[in-house]
């Protein structure tokens, strides 16, 4: 039976990517997924490729024999000291390669992940049409990437969307992530501190996230979409939700510190709601019992 849905799906094992996988496939996704590990899990509708996105020849060899309709690229470095590493220029560099692999073989919907770091500062909700930053190696190489790929893109005739990610929370996530980290040290008894609990942020839980990209595929709306919730919360509120939930409330220590960072982080996602037809499900405690009752 001929699929006329194929996608070829980057970032597959990470913390949005598995997530997409469920979706991608009850949308009617034929997902061709890209992945370094042994034995990936195995789900209906998945194939597995077992490779890199740096390794040009894989990438290449893979879109001539599939042949993909859609393209989601979600891979890059997340984790550690990652705005300032090497690795985004080499996931700059993959990005593009793998875009003209697409275009050569019959490509027609291609949607990448950006962030809200690449905007500028603001006092307000961020719109896509905001002025943009490039402070970091990572919000540079991102911001290169979705310049150069618009521009492909046009060239090659081939729709294009680039969904800016804010402030995401999921199931095991990798142990340093606020979530993972709070959860874990609750858990075993020990005090929390939270520092620069002032601090407001749009969060968004990766599930909600992979909904919208997938549904974001299924349209031909193209540009810049802010992938958020559209609410804003203060880190010391999302402890308390957290730790209420644990039962743990007696652990917090809630530090309101001078931080270098932004002091509100709040997307607006109007563009996401009305243009491609999406809302979050999730409410933060909704999406946080979701993640304890898994880790259970």
């Amino acid at each position: 039976m001929t699929c006329s849905k194929k996608i070829f799906l980057t970032g597959a094992t990470g913390l949005i990517g598995k997530e997409c996988l469920p979706a991608l496939t009850a949308a009617g996704f034929c997902v061709y997924a890209v992945a370094r590990e042994e034995n990936p899990p195995v789900q209906t509708g998945v194939t597995w490729l077992k490779g890199n996105v740096f390794d040009e020849a894989f990438i290449r060899e893979a879109m001539e024999r599939i042949r993909p309709t859609h393209l989601l690229n979600l891979a890059w470095c997340a984790n550690g000291d990652y705005a300032y590493s090497n690795a985004n220029f080499a996931f700059l560099r993959a990005g593009l390669s793998m875009l003209e692999s697409f275009a050569d073989n019959g490509g027609k919907r291609a949607v990448f992940a950006g962030t809200y770091m690449e905007y500028a500062q603001k006092d307000g909700a961020l719109k896509e049409s905001d002025p943009l930053m490039s402070d970091t190696c990572y919000s540079l190489c991102k911001n290169a990437l979705r310049e150069t790929a618009e521009v492909f893109c046009k060239l090659n005739h081939i729709s294009f969307a680039w969904g800016r990610i804010f402030c995401v929370y999921g199931c095991r996530e990798h142990p340093k992530r606020l979530t993972a980290s709070i959860i874990h040290t609750l858990k075993v008894g020990q005090p929390v501190e939270v520092r620069h609990s002032q601090l407001k942020r749009d969060y968004i839980y990766s599930k909600d996230i992979a909904s919208a990209f997938t549904r974001l595929l299924d349209t031909d709306v193209s540009g810049c979409v802010n992938i958020c919730s559209g609410r804003v919360i203060s880190l010391a509120d999302y402890a308390r939700t957290l730790a209420k939930l644990l039962g743990r409330e007696d652990l917090l220590v809630l530090k309101e510190e001078p931080a270098s960072q932004p002091s509100l982080v709040l997307g607006d996602n109007t563009r996401l709601r009305e243009e491609v037809g999406f809302c979050p499900q999730y409410s933060l405690e909704d999406g946080l019992k979701e993640i304890l009752e898994k880790l259970a």
